[in-house]
């Protein structure tokens, strides 16, 4: 217990700043998310007539107006709530090694620890323990204030602001912070630590989003946009992810794979593709028929499963860039 005492207060006080700065922010974040609840939460029930206030209904106008208006200020907190973890991640993983490095300490600290490795887990411990418990508070409020902005949805299969108010703030976060160790150690100076791993983040998460939206393919179901949610009920709180067109032949096709795409010029309210009006009717020319309209997307009771997924995939990117900082550190000179 005294070993551990001792770990925690001398890794607090190599990063007190980058530590104290976050529980700010999450304060903050999180004093503000709860406040928008609690006034969203008041102004639906204060009215029983207006059940849904996000629904037009005769005489909820003012209700559904002034709801909105706020609505509309807390949902920039969900934002802030998807930019949190890359910012605290890197904020905490860079300085990890880069400051030793450029205080010139590292030498000091590497000699006195019984391997660099030991060292570096020791310190990353810490700075993902700290990083866990403020992202789940940032998670648990951010649902809250989710459900508060949207009473009538059941979230917890809905992929509305998906990664804004679920654990994949947490997995982002951790992802962040092993970045941020592996930048920080292969150029061993802060500022320009976390200037690269800020745009390293953005192309490895733009990059891995472009690959689950992929894999998300493999869960679609294929349903008639033109009646969504009601004409097939696992489109409801479902994740678009394209769109394709059914040949008469029940063959599916994607718009960019046929050359019928700039010679549709009409869709029906039933999601019929036409190349052509009649001259006369100045309906769609039958004759002209293509086929219909539809739309890939996961269902909404898979929200979970893809949020688990995506957490592992990306707490694994993390780990990985963890591994490539312990290789950097341990052929480095310290200065």
């Amino acid at each position: 217990m005294r070993a551990f005492s001792r770990w925690a207060r001398l890794s607090f006080r190599l990063q007190r700043w980058e530590v104290l700065a976050s529980i700010a922010g999450v304060a903050l974040h999180a004093g503000l998310a709860l406040w928008f609840a609690w006034q969203l939460r008041g102004i639906a029930a204060g009215e029983p007539a207006c059940p849904d206030p996000n629904a037009y209904v005769p005489g909820c106008e003012a209700l559904s107006q002034r709801f909105r208006g706020l609505a509309d200020w807390a949902t920039g907190l969900l934002y802030l709530s998807w930019g949190a973890p890359f910012a605290m991640g890197l904020l905490l993983g860079v300085p990890i090694v880069s400051r030793e490095i450029e205080s010139g300490t590292a030498a000091t600290a590497w000699t006195l620890s019984r391997s660099r490795i030991r060292w570096l887990l020791g310190r990353v411990a810490f700075a993902a323990a700290v990083l866990v418990m403020l992202l789940a508070v940032v998670t648990v409020v951010s649902g809250v204030l989710a459900v508060a902005i949207m009473p009538n949805l059941h979230l917890e299969r809905d992929f509305t602001w998906i990664g804004r108010r679920d654990w994949l703030i947490v997995g982002r976060g951790l992802a962040a912070l092993g970045l941020g160790v592996l930048i920080g150690a292969a150029l061993g100076r802060l500022l320009p630590g976390l200037l690269a791993a800020a745009f390293a983040s953005v192309v490895v998460f733009a990059g891995l989003s472009l690959a689950m939206d992929r894999w998300n393919e493999t869960l679609t179901v294929v349903v008639d946009p033109s009646g969504l949610p009601d004409a097939a009920p696992e489109s409801s709180g479902a994740l678009h992810v394209g769109q394709r067109i059914e040949l008469p032949s029940g063959e599916l096709v994607s718009w960019s794979d046929t050359a019928l795409v700039g010679d549709v010029q009409v869709i029906d309210e039933r999601g019929r593709l036409y190349t052509a009006f009649d001259d006369e009717t100045g309906m769609p020319d039958p004759t002209t028929f293509v086929g219909w309209d539809r739309a890939l997307v996961v269902p909404g009771d898979r929200y979970p499963q893809v949020v688990a997924r995506d957490c592992a995939v990306t707490i694994g990117v993390g780990l990985l860039a963890l591994g490539g900082g312990m290789a950097v550190i341990r052929r480095r000179r310290p200065a």
